[in-house]
């Protein structure tokens, strides 16, 4: 194998020759060399970027956590105002339960005590006595109708 350098304007070439077993020497074909103006105008290729190195996980891991037991904690406090609530709510509705009960008790002390025998009772207990017939004036006739002598007093 034989290598040869062949020199143009603006680029080196290197060119090599290998002998094909049974075929003797062959050339290697010349590339067309590239013009002076446009080697000169490339620009230098840019360095490549590192590649960026994998990010740490575990503060990814900590936050995930972290919400999981933000969230765990908010379920248990809201848990407990409900049942906390609840207990009020039972506690509130026997109470009103009472009341109704007391609520119909008195109703029916009213209703017994507006009875008109129990009117009357307390009424002669108080020293009241039962009243006559009517008696009615006539104005326009000037007369009085019904019988106006007063009630005789039971002993």
């Amino acid at each position: 194998m034989s290598t040869a350098t062949e020199t143009t304007p603006g680029a080196t070439r290197t060119r090599s020759t290998t002998a094909a077993p049974g075929r003797g020497r062959t050339a290697a074909r010349p590339r067309p060399a590239a013009p002076a103006t446009t080697a000169a105008k490339r620009p230098a290729p840019a360095p490549r970027a590192a590649a960026p190195a994998p990010a740490p996980r575990m503060p990814f891991v900590l936050l995930v956590l972290g919400l999981l037991g933000g969230a765990l904690i908010s379920l248990l406090a809201l848990r407990t105002v409900l049942i906390e609530d609840a207990f009020a709510i039972s506690t509130l509705q026997e109470q009103n339960a009472d009341l109704a009960i007391q609520e119909e008790g008195l109703r029916e002390d009213v209703l017994a005590q507006e009875a008109p025998s129990n009117i009357a009772d307390e009424a002669e207990g108080l020293g009241m006595e039962p009243g006559g017939p009517p008696v009615v004036l006539d104005l326009p006739a000037g007369e009085i109708r019904g019988d106006d002598t007063p009630a005789p007093a039971e002993p």
